[in-house]
């Protein structure tokens, strides 16, 4: 199939606003057609079949678990695809804007975002550790001191960079307007924040906490306060 004839199918499974609904829900983690009918409140046939056409576009896969069958993103590149369009939109659904910790702090499938997402990456760029270019979504490049500096934050480069996905992104922020970091390091660093405590995820939404200890963390590591993003 001709990459334009793909491209046209893509956006056609984006196009309808319930199969919208449905990839925002699932980036919050992988969710049951059960879950997926009290968020929507259709019906199971009506559901089955939108989730159909989103897995025949390879936007979601589904695995089943006991009698239950388990619907979840592709993969990150998908949580990116919405957010960008979401950016590129320039309207918050008005559900985040009711809730000061979506902003503040959330995921974006699997790294951090938010204000403190943002915060986090104008660190690491200040401590010289990243260097962002101009173009959305564009490969974020090592500053000078990246290897130091992840290796303090307890994160191997070189095992991230074996990963078959993007090293580090500037993965555009629908709420800030601005990056915060993507890609397999952005993973690795929200996989550090969560196996320490610094974050705690909160079930049924894609808000999370940050917690005092991670506050303490961010602040001394970091240079990134409450007072940096409030």
């Amino acid at each position: 199939m001709e990459t334009n004839e793909i491209l046209v199918e893509l956006a056609q499974a984006l196009a309808d606003p319930l199969r919208l609904v449905l990839l925002q829900r699932l980036m919050e983690g992988p969710a049951t057609v059960s879950e997926l009918m009290a968020v929507t409140g259709e019906a199971q046939s009506k559901l089955s079949n939108h989730l159909a056409v989103l897995r025949e576009r390879e936007l979601v896969r589904s695995q089943r678990e006991g009698r239950q069958m388990v619907y979840s993103l592709r993969d990150a590149s998908v949580a990116q695809l919405i957010e960008a369009l979401s950016s590129i939109a320039g309207k918050v659904p008005p559900k985040i804007w009711k809730s000061p910790q979506l902003v503040e702090a959330r995921t974006c499938y699997d790294h951090l975002a938010g204000r403190y997402g943002v915060a986090v990456l104008d660190a690491l760029i200040a401590r010289s550790a990243l260097q962002l270019t101009t173009t959305p979504h564009a490969e974020i490049q090592p500053g000078p001191r990246f290897q130091e500096t992840f290796t303090e934050l307890g994160i191997d480069p070189a095992a991230v960079r074996r990963e078959r996905r993007r090293f580090a992104l500037a993965c555009l922020d629908w709420t800030e307007r601005r990056p915060h970091l993507g890609g397999a390091l952005g993973a690795a660093l929200w996989a550090q924040f969560v196996k320490h405590g610094w974050i705690v995820k909160q079930q049924g939404t894609r808000a999370v906490i940050v917690t005092r200890e991670g506050q303490a963390w961010l602040q001394k590591h970091l240079g990134v306060s409450i007072g940096d993003i409030g």
